[in-house]
């Protein structure tokens, strides 16, 4: 180069440190580099003058960033040299103007821990709790700087909390101050990259002096365990093991999907099926890549296509439908009961973008279900038969004297042990089958050949309906003789029945028996459970009422017992009818066990509801002799 060329090339160097100089009161060795190439330097001063000085944010908040952000700089220049402008060894951002702070509070600034996990959850409730946008930048050494500083760092250093953080500050800078702040950030990695790639700059004269003088000021800047970017290198270091544990996570879904016993199919919102798991080729009889790339209207019959359209309805509003009976058809055109639960799949960003069915066949229990209701028939049919047998035969004793009205009575008593002795043997022996089918179900599960987790589930499943129809066959034991009326009363036994029969037939019904009541004898508190029970069956098959009201009151003489509705009643025929013949199966049944214990039972009926009344002269007060035979073991 010529001198002359060497002349114009110091004047420009010199011309721009004078202007450095002026700006922060000092000259920073970071601009005293490439004195051969000015043009570098000038374009590194404007970016810095863009990007830091003359940006809109207030001066004391970008300097303390500045020392915030560069405590992951591997390089201690630019923290040293930014510290020093904060304490005063020239103006922070370049304005004269602002008060400096004391090496205490910058020691404090320093030593603040750098948040994440719980801790930075903590920062971003914060800032979520703050109206947005804010009016003014943060005071220092608050709470609200902290949290900005954080989400700050996490964005500067891109770690996996990054979106979320950045999200936040949008929220709370607002666009335009946001993009400020963006600049500010990448002014700052430009610096740190300029002084990594540049290792000849060193301290100035007064920074040495200055981290010789203040010995926890030095070792926060020399020591700081958030150096060399250890942030992002601990994220780095993490990579490997993470995408393994993430392949290792999606390997395992694959394997669980492709081995469930329950259809496993996703759809887009269009219908299209995206997967079709193993499971679900053999419930519908298409292998997956006959239904993969098919509409779902493939397994869905013509009578159902609106099911679709509501389906995906709810999906698109974020619901999960759980448990949903339905008919599909398979591959051959036969239908199938199955029962679904629908969810929605969302991509990355968080929008739903289909759905995934769960479908299990519930045919065996639809089956089950069937022969659940046939049985009931058949069960009714006989009671019924019965219950007519029992009215001839009492039409029959009607005509014959007081003793055969006293082999009647037997002939009922007779029933009841009967009923006592089929509720026993039907809980005993079917208890003792489900007792053997739990244990050959437990046993099952010491096979280590099976899929523990799959094993697992299928054990848990059959002992849910073992537990089902335990519950079941219970309950109807205790109906052909609760067992309550032995062991505690005409009280304990009705409210019983009571609430079992609300819960199954949506029946409201108010029982009103004395505190005091006390006890029967047996034989009377059976007949008064029956005549309640015969009753409230009439009342829910045939009166239409909504409601029912059971009272039992007693005195030294007489126990009386009513029972009404508020339904559409019995016509002045049919009430006569009943009256003077005793017609009804039912009615005079409860007829006949009133009769035997020489009461009276009356039936009054209107418009407005049907009442049943029933007056039974004490003989004994209470009955203190119950055999142990009389009574069904729960």
């Amino acid at each position: 180069m010529s001198s002359k060329g060497s002349e114009f090339v110091a004047d420009a160097s010199s011309d721009l440190e004078n202007r450095v100089e002026a700006r922060f009161g000092v000259l920073p060795n970071f601009f005293r580099l490439a004195h051969e190439t000015p043009e570098i330097i000038e374009k590194l001063w404007g970016f810095a003058q863009a990007a830091y000085l003359d940006n809109p944010l207030p001066s004391v908040f970008k300097e303390r960033l500045f020392v915030h952000l560069s405590r992951f700089c591997a390089v201690r220049y630019c923290i040293a040299r930014h510290v020093g402008f904060l304490v005063g060894l020239g103006s922070p951002a370049g304005d004269s103007t602002v008060r400096t702070e004391s090496v205490t509070d910058v020691v404090k600034l320093l030593r603040r821990p750098f948040p994440r996990g719980q801790e930075l959850q903590s920062c971003l409730s914060l800032c979520a709790a703050c109206p947005a946008p804010i009016v003014e930048i943060p005071m220092a050494d608050t709470p609200m700087e902290d949290a900005i500083f954080a989400l700050s760092g996490h964005v500067f250093l891109k770690t996996s909390d990054y979106l979320l953080c950045l999200d936040a500050l949008a929220r709370l800078f607002g666009p335009t101050r946001l993009q400020y702040l963006l600049l500010f950030l990448a002014f700052v990695r430009a610096a740190h990259y300029w002084t990594e790639t540049h290792p000849e700059i060193a301290f100035e004269d007064d920074i040495e002096k200055l981290l010789a003088t203040h010995e926890a000021l030095a070792q926060c800047i020399l020591n700081d365990p958030e150096a060399k970017d250890s942030v992002s290198q601990a994220l780095l270091n993490e990579l490997p093991a993470l995408r393994l544990k993430a392949d290792r996570a999606i390997g395992l879904l694959a394997a669980i999907v492709d081995s469930s016993e329950d259809a496993i199919v996703s759809k887009t919102l269009e219908g299209i099926i995206t997967s079709w798991n193993a499971s679900a080729e053999r419930l519908f009889g298409y292998t997956a890549s006959e239904a993969v790339g098919q509409h779902i209207s493939l397994i869905i019959p013509v009578d159902r296509k609106d099911e679709e359209t509501l389906i995906i309805q709810r999906i698109k509003r974020g619901e999960r439908i759980e448990h949903f009976d339905t008919v599909r058809i398979c591959k051959y055109n036969k239908p199938l009961d199955i029962s679904l639960t629908i969810s929605p799949v969302r991509d990355s960003a968080g929008t739903i973008v289909g759905a995934s069915k769960i479908a299990r066949s519930i045919t065996q229990r639809k089956q089950i279900e069937r022969a659940l209701r046939e049985s009931e028939e058949r069960y009714r049919t006989l009671a019924d038969a019965l219950d007519t047998q029992v009215q001839f035969r009492t039409q029959e004793l009607e005509r014959r004297n007081s003793e055969l009205r006293d082999l009647s009575g037997r002939l009922m008593e007779s029933q009841d042990v009967e009923r006592r002795h089929i509720a026993r043997e039907l809980h005993d022996s079917a208890g003792q089958t489900l007792a053997a089918l739990g244990m050959q179900l437990a046993r099952i599960g010491d096979d280590a050949k099976k899929d523990p987790a799959q094993l697992a589930k299928d054990i848990q499943y059959a002992e849910q309906l073992v537990q089902h129809l335990s519950q079941e066959i219970r309950t109807a034991s205790y109906l052909l003789h609760p067992p309550l009326l032995d062991e505690s009363g005409i009280s304990s036994a009705l409210s019983w029945y009571v609430q079992g029969l609300a819960e199954r037939s949506n029946l409201e019904i108010d029982l009103q028996v004395p505190d005091d009541f006390g006890r029967l004898s047996s034989e009377m508190e059976l007949l008064i459970f029956r005549l309640v029970q015969e009753s409230l069956t009439n009342i829910h098959r045939h009166s239409g009422s909504k409601t029912a009201l059971i009272r039992l009151e007693r005195d030294e003489s007489n126990v009386r017992v009513k029972v009404e509705d508020h339904g559409k009643g019995m016509s002045p025929e049919r009430l006569a009818e009943i009256k003077s013949k005793g017609t009804g199966v039912g009615i005079r049944g409860m007829r006949e066990r009133v009769r035997h214990f020489h009461g009276d039972l009356v039936v009054e009926s209107n418009g407005f509801g049907t009442r049943v009344c029933a007056s039974l002269p004490m003989k004994t007060a209470v009955s203190t002799n119950r055999s142990k035979t009389q009574q069904v073991v729960a």
